[in-house]
């Protein structure tokens, strides 16, 4: 092992594969560390808008019931359902009062609809693309050889190749 590890080859492959194996660690720990929201199948995600919104809107008052703006991955449903006496409005909803409409966010944008329950008349929806197992595979395969390469260069400077000595036999004087 130690003479396969002297040869370029042999620290080329050792490389790669440490730096592949490496990369897969550090990829894997980052993604558990910073999981969120959009490490998830799409679902349905209900928004209510409850009785009292308007009037609590008319005075400029915020409706404590829903958020300013919320989180969507690719092939959620937003589905809006109105419990107050007046109709209400999000983006290209009109949702009359009693009734409920559907938005589906089929795009990954941020948008920031106009609306009518929120004192700020605006509504921010995130629509992000879902973290896949394909999303995990190309981080470790960008990742992978790059750090393969480094570990590479750094072994020489490390473990500096050692030539092969043939000794001679001593020469009688």
């Amino acid at each position: 092992m130690k003479n396969f590890l002297n040869t370029i080859r042999g620290r080329i492959l050792a490389s790669l594969v440490l730096g592949i194996l490496l990369a897969w660690v550090f990829s894997e720990v980052a993604f558990l560390i910073l999981r969120d929201s959009s490490d998830r199948a799409p679902r349905n995600v209900e928004l209510v808008i409850p009785a009292g919104t308007a009037e609590r809107v008319a005075a400029g008052q915020p409706v404590p019931a829903i958020p300013a703006n919320l989180t969507f991955v690719l092939g959620d449903v937003l589905t809006v359902k109105n419990q107050d006496t007046a109709s209400h409005q999000l983006g290209p909803l009109w949702i009359p009062a009693g009734a409920s409409a559907s938005l589906s966010m089929d795009r990954e944008n941020n948008f920031a609809y106009e609306c009518t329950f929120q004192t700020t008349k605006y509504f921010g929806l995130d629509v992000r693309p879902r973290v896949t197992t394909l999303t995990r595979i190309q981080a470790l395969t960008l990742a992978g050889p790059p750090m393969g390469a480094l570990l590479f260069v750094y072994s020489f400077v490390l473990w500096p190749l050692r030539q092969n000595k043939k000794t001679k036999p001593a020469q009688p004087n």
